[in-house]
C-alpha cells in the first residue's frame, strides 16, 4: 500500500516543482504530459481501492483479509510495471509489507478503512480535477477547493 500512497502523492509532488529545465518541456506540456501519465493510473486505482475496502469492510479473520489485500497487490504490480520505477520506492524489492506479514485485528482493519476513505476522497478529487483542468493553474485551484474545510467551533 506505499506504493499507492506514493501514487497519490505523486501529482502533488509534481506540481509542487517546476518542470524539468534541462529541455524544452514548458510548463503547459509538463501539465499535459502528467495529465496524461496521472488520470489512466487513477482510472485503474479507485476502482481497486473502493472494491478493497467493499471487501475488508467485511473481512473477520486473517485469510478474509489477504483475500481483500490481493485487489490492491495486483494492481500496484500492475502499475509498476506500466509505469516503471517510481520516485522514492527502491527497485525490485517489496513496496511495503506483505498482508501475511500484518496480524490482521479490529485496529489493523480500523486504520486500513480509514486509509482507504482517504486515499479514495483525495484520488476522486485528483481524478476529478485532472478531467476538469487545462492548465496547471486550474489543477491547483481545483485541488485547492476540493480539500475538506474543517469545523470551527
Amino acid at each position: 500500500m506505499k506504493l499507492l500512497a506514493l501514487m497519490l502523492l505523486l501529482p502533488s509532488l509534481l506540481f509542487a516543482q517546476p518542470p524539468p529545465s534541462g529541455g524544452n518541456v514548458d510548463p503547459q506540456q509538463f501539465f499535459e504530459e502528467s495529465k496524461q501519465k496521472m488520470l489512466p493510473m487513477m482510472e485503474k486505482s479507485l476502482p481497486a481501492m473502493q472494491q478493497t475496502r467493499a471487501c475488508l469492510e467485511k473481512a473477520e479473520d486473517q485469510a478474509a483479509f489477504e483475500k481483500c489485500t490481493e485487489i490492491m497487490t495486483a494492481m500496484e504490480k500492475e502499475i509498476r510495471e506500466k509505469m516503471g520505477p517510481m520516485p522514492g520506492m527502491p527497485e525490485g524489492q517489496a513496496a511495503s509489507k506483505g498482508p501475511k506479514d500484518i496480524v490482521f485485528n479490529a485496529e489493523v482493519k480500523k486504520g486500513m478503512m480509514q486509509f482507504l476513505d482517504r486515499s479514495i476522497m483525495i484520488g476522486s478529487a485528483m481524478k476529478k480535477c485532472f478531467s476538469e483542468s487545462a492548465s496547471m493553474e486550474q489543477m491547483q485551484h481545483c485541488m485547492q477547493a476540493s480539500k475538506p474545510k474543517r469545523n470551527h467551533q
